[in-house]
């Protein structure tokens, strides 16, 4: 192969989905050439010729500017880049595989999954791209102008699949395109599976000093305002190369793009099911809720505020599915008194904000959600003994995967900045 210029990282691409523009069938030889550790066997096992593996290797090497293996006359030994990457593309690998496993379950009368090219990672990324886009826009047209393919090419793409599988991925409706449930199954798959191979290309780049990559991050209400600034904050002064991005939804719309690899985690008030077989939770503290208004609200004064005092407030309330509505309603039972009526339900703190300052209303916040407006005499801690009010907080991530590079110095700050909140709550 051509000398490898070290100065220079690798050259792949990715394309309008974030998919890396590289070929699946390359990454699988190396798959076969580390468990064999001999071109001739992975060839033979992979059915095609030294040639074609000789090939596929030297033009992978070029293309990520790494040697992934060293040549001995009795074989092939694996570099500190060809393990790094072989453990993303053996994850990557798996969640092919998963996704066939479930498709033989759901279709009894099918073929073997090893035998279909989008489970072997014998296809092209370009077709699973395809799958990816139509799923995300349900347009042939959307998805087409996404990745600036013409509509007949995306069609075509998605035909192929579907007689591969022997089934359809989209139905057709009133309303329009609808993916059918096996076709939801392989989305999350696949996007796992490219999940693993970019982490796969950011480790190469960590391996020779170069922390490169993207940390994508499910914020919910009570981290936006200080634990998750301060944390990005933290991590762009030292790495200041790196890319963030957050993700601000209902809870499960953030839960499904963290099974699907589209975050990296979650963090927030941990649910009490987080716990399964594909997701874990890392608690960082515990944190009290107070009842929160108006600097000058006219409860402000007072030295104890009663909750008899309180439910005779106007509210501004979370959804009553949150942590903090359980909460809160917990307390006011152990009071004999009902949940406030007529409450102003938002999980948008700009609008609470909003709510209180320019009214008598109270709210059931953290001080850390209200950290800045406090400092500003903007609003205030009403003196309310809320003594059953802590919840979790915590990092909610992926089991049985490897955070990228980039993901785990993000982890680092917030776990700094978490350390700090103990002391003071």
């Amino acid at each position: 192969m051509k000398n490898i210029d070290r100065t220079i990282h690798n050259s792949v691409t990715f394309d309008a989905n974030g998919i890396p523009e590289i070929s699946l069938r390359q990454l699988k030889s190396v798959l076969y050439i580390k468990q064999c550790s001999n071109m001739t066997k992975a060839a033979i096992e992979l059915n095609r010729s030294q040639t074609a593996i000789t090939k596929a290797l030297i033009s992978l090497e070029e293309s990520l500017n790494n040697q992934l293996f060293d040549r001995f006359s009795t074989g092939m030994m694996a570099t500190a880049y060809g393990e790094a990457l072989y453990k993303r593309i053996l994850l990557a690998s798996n969640e092919f595989q998963k996704a066939g496993q479930i498709y033989e379950q759901y279709f009894t009368n099918t073929r073997k999954y090893q035998n279909i090219p989008i489970f072997s990672m014998e296809i092209s990324y370009k077709r699973l791209s395809a799958l990816i886009a139509l799923y995300q826009a349900l347009s042939i047209n959307s998805a087409a102008d996404l990745l600036g393919v013409t509509k007949a090419a995306l069609y075509s793409s998605i035909r192929q699949m579907e007689q591969w599988l022997q089934i359809k991925l989209f139905d057709t409706g009133p309303n329009g395109l609808t993916p059918t449930s096996y076709c939801i199954i392989l989305v999350k798959h696949v996007k796992l599976a490219f999940t693993e191979i970019r982490h796969g290309l950011e480790d190469l780049n960590n391996i020779d000093g170069v922390t490169t990559g993207s940390v994508k991050v499910g914020s919910l209400p009570y981290t936006r305002t200080f634990l998750i600034p301060k944390a990005v904050n933290n991590l762009l002064i030292d790495y200041p190369e790196l890319d963030v991005s957050t993700l601000e939804s209902p809870y499960g719309i953030m839960e499904a793009a963290l099974r699907s690899g589209e975050i990296d985690f979650i963090i927030g008030a941990v649910r009490s099911s987080e716990e399964s077989s594909d997701i874990t939770t890392e608690i960082l503290f515990e944190d009290k809720l107070s009842i929160i208004a108006r600097k000058d609200h006219p409860l402000s004064e007072k030295k104890q505020i009663s909750f008899n005092e309180l439910s005779d407030q106007k509210w501004v309330l979370p959804s009553s599915q949150t942590p903090a509505w359980k909460l809160l309603e917990e307390t006011m039972n152990r009071h004999g008194l009902s949940m406030p009526q007529h409450a102003i339900k938002t999980s948008s703190l700009s609008i609470v904000r909003g709510l209180l300052i320019d009214s008598d209303r109270v709210s059931l916040l953290s001080e850390h959600q209200i950290y800045y407006d406090i400092k500003s005499q903007l609003l205030t801690i009403l003196p309310v003994a809320m003594t059953d009010t802590y919840r979790p907080i915590g990092i909610t991530m992926r089991k049985n995967t490897q955070p990228s590079p980039a993901a785990k110095l993000f982890l680092d700050c917030i776990r700094k900045v978490a350390s700090s909140f103990k002391s003071s709550v």
